[in-house]
């Protein structure tokens, strides 16, 4: 299969960009080399939507500093709630609500799957929320090329970086949206997770972000995925809403570290 009709097959599973394809759940795994370029995607139209906003709320004279970055910052998840269909939100949100709920096996997975969201998937989202704002915020308040590279790159590192997971772990389902990725866990695409990874450290170094900030990001990461590998093995496999919850929250760790 041609890598544009993969890129094209990864952008139509991962945003609302291209219209629906079918896709084998046997062959959705071959994808997987595409989530960082899509990330890039999404990223790059989440940057130009905040720094559009930008400049139209500063030409109103009216509108206070701080408000107007709030805003613009707002733009930036808007825009990323728009394109992604808030897919990964929701996995943030049911998978805090399974956790919480402190329960085990089968009755984890109900909690998991309930399409109600509880008490600790309404704190999550809010946590999360506030501290994606706050940073984007920050990231437009410096506005130098650091942070406009930032902004383009948290939804590529996010979602680039979760696929370690489907090489650490197993699914709970395979014919679930998590486990149709199973066949992404291989040495190849481990490889090339390690390989993105280095060279987004490497701009980011090159683009001025502090050394311990890079160090910071990636112990960060290595921690969050390990704690996600954990949490595969203890409820007996991952599934989509796993995955979600950690190309979320690997996007918002890094926003903030590297602000």
């Amino acid at each position: 299969m041609s890598p544009a009709k993969r890129f094209l097959d990864a952008l139509s599973f991962f945003t609302s960009l291209v219209p629906a394809r079918l896709v084998l759940n046997s062959t959705l795994g071959e994808c997987a080399p595409w989530i960082f370029p899509c990330g890039l995607v999404i990223g790059a139209l989440c940057t130009l939507a905040s720094l559009a906003a930008s400049i139209l709320l500063t030409k109103a004279a009216t509108c206070p500093d701080v408000i107007a970055l709030l805003l613009a910052a707002l733009a930036w998840i808007l825009a990323e709630l728009r394109i992604t269909r808030a897919l990964h939100w929701d996995g943030l949100a049911d998978l805090a609500d399974a956790i919480g709920s402190y329960k085990e096996g089968e009755a984890f997975r109900a909690v998991l799957k309930d399409s109600r969201i509880g008490t600790f998937g309404v704190l999550a989202l809010i946590c999360a929320f506030a501290c994606e704002l706050l940073a984007v915020a920050a990231h437009l308040h410096i506005l130098s090329l650091t942070s406009v590279a930032a902004l383009v790159l948290a939804p590529a590192w996010g979602r680039g970086m979760a696929v370690p997971l489907f090489c650490l772990a197993s699914p709970h389902d395979t014919t679930g949206l998590g486990g149709q990725f199973a066949c992404a866990g291989t040495r190849d695409n481990l490889a090339l997770s390690i390989i993105l990874a280095a060279l987004t450290l490497g701009f980011l170094a090159l683009a001025g972000v502090h050394p311990l900030n890079l160090c910071a990001l990636l112990l960060l990461q290595m921690g969050l995925l390990w704690k996600f590998v954990a949490l595969s093995r203890q409820y007996d496999g991952y599934s989509g809403d796993f995955c979600g919850c950690l190309m979320q929250t690997g996007q918002i760790l890094f926003l903030l570290v590297t602000i």
